[in-house]
């Protein structure tokens, strides 16, 4: 592996990039609900939620046995719309239930502080030591008893139950029996109290009544002797208001008068000789009718005088004449008309003082009236209050009366429906539900615990975990296997599931057809243990396998792996190490191996500067050199977390393959890993699932090998196999953890 002149491309990851495994979805690497985790989770602890629900069972089961029992007593009561009326008497109304409202008024009130109180005097409690401790407060005692009654008046019916819970059967059938009694009681007093007040304060009333209507009777005699009107006692009317009748009537009349003598005044003193017609509208009256008589006459010889302006000239003594008589009966019409004004005016002027002197009659005969007539609406007044006083008297009166027959009758609104009974059976504790909230109990602490120590555990425990955690793709699932030998399962067990694996892993990464990169695969794990010389061996084996002349490069410098039975012996200078220290060729740390087309360099002696050997420019060269000879190169890198020599690696790798073990890795560590790599450069394509192999019993050897015949490939080896002195062959046993 010398040298050459021929072209090789550089060694460059950017150059080998595969497509995304993940598929299109963008959500490929996000977290995921996990079934078989979960169901995985379930059957490796579930005994501890079965044991806690258990335990929480009995617990309780017996926690139970030892609370003191109690006692249910149940009874109902009827609520009546009103209470039964012995006397027809409403001066008290008593109470009434009759909407769902005063119905709660009642079911509150037979739970109010005060009625328990009296239920607490009455039936002695607070010297029982089996109801409340000694000494215990009135509050206490209050509380303990109200936590035991609850009343509830059921939907839809006029029924109140009464539940009592105590542990003395006897004293819950006697609780329930008080409640009502006392509450009847205590309606009773309240509405005697109430009828006492009501009774004294109408009685202050009536006495007040009395003394006003007594008053507004002596004042209305006095009035009615001061005013001697007549009318006053009740008869309306009188001499005053016929006369202010009559002078209002003569009034009216003589305001007409005037009004018709002040228009005919108009009429004559507008009166227009020209216009003889204007009168037409007056009265027929004597003037009027004169004056009417002397138009027509006017008109007849205006007619007459028509018939001469045809005849004659106007300086003929016929037409002269007609003309005078006409002009004459004009003048006399004027002085006709002008005295009937005179005459109109004279009477106008006497129609309107008679008119002013009526309405001076009418005012004082109304002032009169007015004057008489409030005499008599103060009486009537004075009257109305007088019977009003006494019609509120008599009635304050007689309720008086009635109140003090009503309190003598109390009265209830309750009815029993259901009488309670003695309780035979203890209504708690129930044991069944004690044991099953217990076990409840139980169970959600099982899975709080469950939950807590799942999540403290953060060992990889699916494909699905490790995918999110380093963030690639499943490229391979290992299943669990045994194996011996030399370690490579498509030799031993070519038709197992592990060999089946390892095809497929082959097929993934296999490169574009016609591509030149993707030429170099390195093996990683987040730490050691994880199974990647194993994966890395079979790996290459399935490429050999295929036709490929593969390089199999142990570049763990640190610990021995692939190469560690190959170390015994050797060369302190020998190997990879050797190589990059400048000691050796490649060709001398080069060796073939039992499968044809597979040849492994080991890594030499343990080296305490293998992160400065890696890092330098020998292990670039190498691998350009070894794309002259082989087709594939397959790399077993050292622990990403344990040293930095895969960092230094990775980015000359065209892929890296992760290896994650079941329960192997932690998920911190893994996704360390992980970016540890991509951020060195390194392309981090997926990850192999491996579910750990089991070595079966009586197997000496720790892991898998590797033939290889020594002493290598020479300096200048031909195109075909390379050429090597085989010496001696024996087994390579890898570290396989």
């Amino acid at each position: 592996m010398s040298s050459s002149t021929s072209k090789q491309p550089p060694v460059s990851p950017a150059a080998s990039q595969l497509p995304v495994l993940g598929g299109a979805d963008p959500t490929y690497f996000l977290p995921k609900m996990e079934p078989s985790r979960i169901l995985s989770t379930i059957l490796r602890r579930g005994w501890i939620v079965v044991l806690l629900a258990l335990v929480g069972a009995v617990a309780l089961y017996v926690f139970s046995g030892r609370l003191p029992k109690i006692y249910r007593s149940t009874g109902s009561v009827y609520v009546s719309s009103q209470a039964p009326l012995v006397l027809d008497i409403r001066a008290v109304a008593p109470e009434e239930t009759r909407d769902l409202e005063e119905m709660r008024s009642v079911e509150l009130g037979m739970t109010s502080t005060s009625l328990l109180q009296r239920l607490i005097e009455k039936n002695r409690l607070a010297d029982d030591p089996s109801f409340a401790p000694a000494g215990a407060s009135d509050q206490t005692l209050l509380g303990v008893l109200a936590g035991r009654v609850k009343v509830e008046l059921v939907r839809g019916t006029r029924l109140i139950e009464i539940n009592v819970d105590d542990t003395d059967a006897e004293r819950a059938k006697a609780l329930v029996e008080s409640l009502v009694a006392e509450y009847e009681a205590w309606t009773a007093e309240r509405q005697q109290a109430i009828t006492l007040r009501a009774n004294e304060g109408l009685a202050r009333e009536e006495k007040v009544l009395r003394e006003r209507m007594e008053s507004s009777a002596q004042k209305l005699q006095e009035f009615r002797l001061r005013n001697s009107v007549s009318g006053i006692d009740g008869l309306e009317g009188g001499p005053l208001q016929s006369v202010l009748a009559t002078l209002s009537s003569q009034l009216t009349e003589a305001t007409a008068a005037r009004l018709r003598l002040e228009s005919e005044f108009e009429a004559f003193t507008k009166f227009d000789s020209s216009n003889p017609e204007a009168l037409a509208g007056l009265q027929i009256t004597e003037i009027g009718t004169e004056v009417l008589a002397q138009i027509k006459a006017i008109q007849q010889k205006e007619s007459e005088f028509a018939r001469v302006k045809e005849r004659y000239l106007f300086k003929h003594p016929a037409y002269i004449e007609v003309a005078n008589e006409i002009a004459l009966m004009k003048t006399t019409l004027d002085a006709t008309v002008r005295a009937a004004g005179e005459a109109i005016e004279q009477r106008y002027a006497v129609a309107k003082e008679n008119e002013l002197k009526l309405a001076s009659e009418v005012a004082r005969a109304r002032e009169s009236a007015v004057a008489v007539e409030g005499v008599r609406e103060k009486f009537r007044s004075m009257s109305r209050e007088a019977e009003a006083d006494r019609t509120l008297h008599d009635s304050v009166a007689l309720r008086v009366r009635e109140t003090s027959l009503a309190a003598s009758v109390p009265a209830s609104v309750l009815r029993w429906e259901s009488s309670p009974l003695v309780p035979e059976f203890p209504r708690s504790p129930r044991k069944i539900i004690f044991a099953a909230v217990g076990a409840f109990a139980g169970f959600l602490g099982g899975m709080v615990i469950l939950v807590g120590l799942e999540l403290g555990n953060r060992k990889v425990r699916g494909s699905a975990a490790a995918a999110q955690a380093a963030g690639a793709p499943l490229l391979a699932s290992l299943p669990q296997m045994s194996h011996s030998g030399d370690g490579m399962i498509l030799l031993s067990e070519p038709s197992s599931a592990g060999a089946e694996a390892f095809r497929r892993l082959r097929a993934v990464l296999a490169p574009p057809p016609g591509s030149t990169t993707a030429r170099t695969i390195l093996f990683a794990s987040a730490k050691s243990g994880e199974g990647k010389s194993f994966c890395a061996l079979n790996y290459a084996a399935s490429l050999a396998m295929q036709g490929h002349r593969t390089l199999l490069l142990d570049a763990d410098l640190r610990r021995p792996g692939l190469s560690r039975e190959h170390l015994v012996g050797a060369a302190p200078d020998s190997g990879l190490g050797g190589y990059l220290a400048g000691k050796i060729e490649p060709a001398e740390a080069c060796f073939t191996t039992s499968l044809p087309n597979l040849y492994m360099m080991s890594s030499g002696p343990m080296r305490t500067d293998a992160a400065e050997l890696l890092a330098g420019t020998r292990f670039p060269s190498l691998l350009e050199d070894a794309y002259r000879w082989f087709d594939r190169v397959v790399i077993d890198a050292p622990p990403v977390l344990s040293v930095s020599d895969c960092l230094a690696i990775t980015r000359y790798a065209d892929r890296t393959c992760l290896v994650v073990r079941d329960r192997g890795s932690d998920r911190r560590e893994l996704k360390r890993g992980a970016d540890l790599i991509r951020s060195s450069g390194g392309t981090l394509v997926g990850f192999v699932w491996n579910e750990a192999s089991d070595h079966p019993t009586g197997i000496a050897s720790p892991g898998p090998g590797v033939r290889v015949n020594r002493p290598g490939i020479a300096s200048s080896p031909p195109v075909g196999v390379p050429s090597a002195k085989i010496k001696n062959s024996y087994e390579i046993a890898p570290i396989f953890a």
